[in-house]
């Protein structure tokens, strides 16, 4: 099985690099992120032209999120299921047989002084809490991906010491994401991918990030259960970053045996 992430920053823009990237690695499942539509707008019929199904929740040009797959889920929610939606188009849940994969857009955070860096640590806290309500019985093959606006080692930013502290890269931040992580978790990414300088996202403000490399990994793939101890392997796809009019992030995928 293979396992995908993307934040595609706009799915109207960027849908021909997404359906191109369908057919040429066809994972089980994508999973993406910002897509920035309203569910009136979502290209559902482009997508399932090419016989993939999807399950989505956005709004207009801010958060969004979505699952594409090879199979129609067997079920499937929006958000953290504690608030009356708002957390809808940062969350979406499918659980196809006995595999179940969470898709989350954590907040940003803005500034470390601002109050939606403390929407961000909360909202950490209030995942937590979800795996641990959702799947308290333990035993699940659960895989957790997304844009999780956290590099958690030194290694996942081009250069640690210039950027910390930031909103990505604090103890605070990663004190919140290691907190959901000792739920159950495993760094996929960095089972199989354990040198530096593998990154995920560029910043499209920094000239020359990508051509440097000044590169963060923000976007994560962990897995918990028996699945966990049967990842074979896990890539980033720079390719679609150098693309015209790409997203500042790209894809990454894990195989699972």
């Amino acid at each position: 099985m293979r396992i995908a992430t993307f934040n595609c920053n706009s799915i109207r823009v960027r849908l021909p690099a997404i359906l191109a990237w369908l057919e040429k690695y066809s994972p089980d499942l994508l999973a993406l992120q910002e897509t920035k539509v309203r569910d009136k707008d979502f290209p559902r019929d482009e997508i399932a032209a090419g016989g993939w199904h999807v399950v989505y929740c956005g709004e207009k040009s801010y958060n969004g999120v979505a699952i594409i797959g090879k199979r129609e889920p067997d079920e499937f929610s929006f958000g953290l299921e504690d608030d009356d939606g708002g957390s809808n188009t940062r969350l979406v849940r499918v659980k196809i047989g006995g595999l179940t994969v969470v898709n989350t857009y954590i907040p940003h955070g803005r500034a470390l002084d601002s109050e939606m860096f403390d929407f961000k640590l909360a909202w950490f806290g209030r995942l937590r809490a979800y795996f641990g309500k959702r799947f308290a019985g333990g035993g699940n093959d659960l895989v957790w991906v997304g844009d999780l606006n956290v590099a958690r080692l030194p290694m996942d930013v081009y250069d640690s010491k210039a950027v910390w502290p930031h909103v990505c890269h604090c103890r605070e931040v990663i004190d919140a994401f290691d907190a959901v992580v000792g739920w159950g978790f495993e760094d996929v990414f960095r089972r199989h991918i354990r040198e530096a300088g593998a990154y995920t996202f560029w910043d499209y403000r920094q000239r020359g990030a990508l051509e440097r490399n000044r590169g963060w990994r923000i976007d994560h793939i962990l897995a918990a259960g028996p699945i966990a101890g049967r990842s074979v392997g896990c890539r980033v796809d720079i390719e679609p970053r150098r693309a015209e009019r790409p997203s500042d992030h790209t894809f990454v995928f894990a195989d699972f045996a």
